[in-house]
């Protein structure tokens, strides 16, 4: 038989389904052995890579809460420029029974109408009520903010009482002392509210909620780890939790008020 009819003779009976010239020959595969050690590489890949994932997040919530803590403050400059000098009321709809995180219907419109938005006013990682739509309007109080503004508050230094152990000055004016803090992160909890507020834990922000003591649950102790302070001047640094002191963040209530670190 000639070399060309013993290639067609082959190749007609490959289609009907005779030998295979390529029959028999074993194609390559990985052995158990070296798939573990695949899975084993992509495992320890993972465990390097994730924590330097979860690190350059954090960096990057830092850098927009401190973004937003300086168009705060920048804020209060412009409003200042404005009326004399004079920062804005942290009175809140109710008066004298005023916290650091509310600010009235009155104040809290015209600060939106000087930011252009309310997204300086909100903190971008406390999601819900924080982050409601048109802003969170506690009845009768005024709107909650995602950051404890300091500003304009009467009869300070608050005397101490429940978890608090240090006092601070609320600056009324613009050429008050620069060093003052006037925006903070909101490291706070409230046992009247029920509620714990951490912007920046060790997988972002966590609120809890839920029935708790008397003395409330510190932002510390769900997993807090530091948050941004803005002093008057318009320097904002971070500072870890273990330097913090806890104030009073309430003017009115005793162990059931709220209660904030910086």
């Amino acid at each position: 038989m000639s070399q060309h009819c013993a290639c067609s003779y082959l190749r007609a009976d490959a289609k009907q389904g005779g030998c295979n010239p390529l029959q028999g020959r074993l194609t390559p595969a990985f052995t158990l052995i070296e798939l573990l050690t695949v899975v084993f590489i992509i495992g320890i890949l993972i465990a390097i890579l994730l924590p330097a994932l979860a690190a350059a997040r954090e960096r990057g919530r830092r850098t927009v809460c401190q973004n937003n803590v300086r168009q705060f403050i920048l804020g209060l400059h412009a409003y200042a420029g404005d009326n004399e000098n004079r920062l804005p009321s942290g009175l809140s709809d109710r008066g004298a029974d005023e916290h650091t995180p509310v600010l009235s219907r009155k104040t809290y419109g015209t600060m939106v109408s000087i930011l252009g938005s309310n997204r300086p006013l909100m903190c971008p990682w406390l999601r819900e009520p924080i982050d409601v739509p048109g802003g969170w309007y506690y009845d009768r109080y005024g709107y909650v903010l995602g950051y404890n503004y300091l500003g304009g508050h009467q009869g300070t230094p608050w005397p101490l009482v429940g978890m608090a152990n240090a006092r601070w000055t609320s600056p009324q004016s613009i050429v008050d002392h620069p060093d003052l803090p006037v925006v903070t992160e909101l490291n706070a909890w409230s046992a009247g509210e029920k509620r714990t507020f951490a912007p920046h834990g060790p997988r972002g922000a966590i609120l809890r909620y839920g029935d708790i003591d008397s003395g409330g649950i510190p932002s510390a102790d769900i997993g807090a780890v530091g948050g941004s302070i803005g002093l008057l001047g318009g320097s904002v640094s971070w500072k870890h939790m273990v330097d913090m002191k806890v104030y009073r963040g309430s003017r009115s209530y005793g162990t059931t008020g709220c209660f904030t670190v910086w």
